[in-house]
């Protein structure tokens, strides 16, 4: 056996290729020009694998970005592969926080990519370290047990042959094999969850608790086997997936009713993690008439029908996120029956308005319709709370929560909750705790609804 051959990278690689046989006549695969990446480009080329390479330059870097696309584009040429490269531009086309938006721009340009030539899968160069992390980050932010199982292999349209390969195994094989790359500065940064956990916490980790990678990675067996046995309770309430029978999910103990609740909106495809809101939700199933409905979310209820509830969307096409750019003495804007506005902060002179550290926001910021999963730290509060449980704690009642908006900054935090319809209290919403006003404050950002 070759030195090539004995890496466990090109083991890994020629196993998952050999399970997926079907995938390797055509690959359409994202190659950001960072040494994860160019491994798989590199192995697509010895396998002798039909490639199209995407490379998607985002222009944060400047030159850097730029040397990225000359590398890949320059491989690609050396290897026989055909690349198509893309510049694309937040502040022209984003909104909302950058990376959610370069993934979601990402992805959907893979979609059309793969449709208009006709490949049989998108492969990215995740690895197992990416999957500790993933789960991490499940985990923390509250999604429910199923959700543990993180990336999977070939989920229908993702190819993921080196998910079982570590990122130490891919560092060792470029350098073995001289395979050119580019590492990107600010993965090296703190700035974001990921980075965040690779560069604080993981080390500390693997002092405190050696082994702890290899422990967290047995985490998706166990949700895989917790997810086959909600789905076997649910096989039998439900045969198509958005009803479920009534009396049978009303059957079951208390204690399972949630996660079986959560399991059944979740295979729906609109998940979001399970929380006090579906505690009480599944609660109160048991006393809803026919007809009426339970919101669960801000675009998703669930209706009853005599002996059946059924999920129920709620899209509302007037309420489009709607991105702010605004500087210290602007007149504000109107928007969704607002008026917002950085002003001088003079004190607290109307209780109408929400008053919010200006300084203390990355901008731009977004008004949004508030979605599951969206969490904020509430005036006074020092941990986090979902904005689900919130409203409920609110009282607002379910039309008020389907026109729920939220203020979330450029990194991606939700500053603010506004309640269109006020809450029982009176209140138009609710401000983070982390731009609450101070002695030091001397702009505000400013939210009133609009005479």
């Amino acid at each position: 056996m070759s030195k090539f051959e004995s890496s466990p990278v090109v083991r890994e690689f020629n196993k998952q290729c050999a399970k997926y046989r079907k995938l390797c006549t055509h690959i359409l695969v994202g190659v950001s020009g960072g040494p994860d990446s160019m491994a798989l480009l590199y192995l697509l080329h010895r396998a002798g694998i039909k490639t199209t390479a995407v490379h998607c330059n985002y222009g944060l870097r400047g030159k850097a970005s730029d040397n990225d696309q000359q590398l890949v584009e320059e491989m690609c040429g050396m290897w026989g592969f055909d690349c198509i490269s893309l510049r694309l531009n937040f502040e022209e086309d984003g909104s909302g926080n950058f990376q959610n938006w370069a993934r979601k721009r990402r992805y959907e340009i893979f979609r059309d990519l793969q449709g208009e030539l006709n490949t049989a899968a998108v492969a990215t160069a995740h690895h197992s370290d990416d999957q500790v992390e993933t789960i991490i980050q499940k985990l923390l932010r509250g999604a429910g047990m199923s959700s543990w199982k993180g990336m999977v292999s070939f989920d229908g349209w993702i190819f993921r042959p080196l998910l079982e390969v570590s990122k130490q195994e891919i560092m060792q094989f470029v350098q073995e094999f001289k395979i050119p790359y580019r590492i990107d500065g600010t993965n090296e940064e703190s700035t974001y969850a990921r980075n965040f956990l690779r560069h604080s916490w993981f080390p500390e980790l693997e002092r405190l608790f050696p082994g702890w990678h290899d422990n967290l990675l047995r985490i998706p067996d166990r949700a895989m086997e917790f997810e086959a046995m909600t789905d076997h309770i649910l096989s039998g309430l439900s045969e198509h997936p958005e009803r479920m029978n009534r009396s049978g999910f009303l059957s079951l103990n208390e204690t399972i009713r949630p996660v079986i609740l959560h399991r059944f909106v979740e295979r729906s495809g609109a998940g979001f993690p399970p929380s006090v809101s579906f505690l009480e939700a599944s609660n109160n199933l048991e006393i809803l008439q026919t007809g009426k409905r339970l919101q669960l979310s801000v675009d998703l209820s669930i209706m009853r029908d005599r002996n059946f509830f059924h999920l129920v969307s709620e899209k509302r096409a007037d309420a489009e996120p709607f991105t702010l750019a605004l500087e210290a003495a602007e007149n504000g804007r109107e928007v969704h029956g607002f008026r917002v506005a950085v002003e001088s902060f003079t004190g607290y002179d109307d209780p109408a308005v929400l008053y919010l550290d200006s300084e203390k926001i990355e901008f731009p910021i977004t008004l949004r319709p508030w979605q599951g999963g969206d969490q904020f730290t509430p005036l006074g509060m020092s941990g986090t709370q979902l904005v689900s449980d919130h409203l409920t704690n609110r009282k607002v009642s379910s039309p008020g929560k389907a026109d729920t908006l939220v203020i979330e900054s450029f990194d991606g935090n939700v500053c603010a909750v506004i309640f269109p319809h006020n809450s029982a209290e009176g209140r138009i919403g609710t401000i983070s705790d982390s731009v609450r006003c101070g002695p030091e404050t001397k702009h505000v950002l400013t939210i009133r609804k609009k005479d």
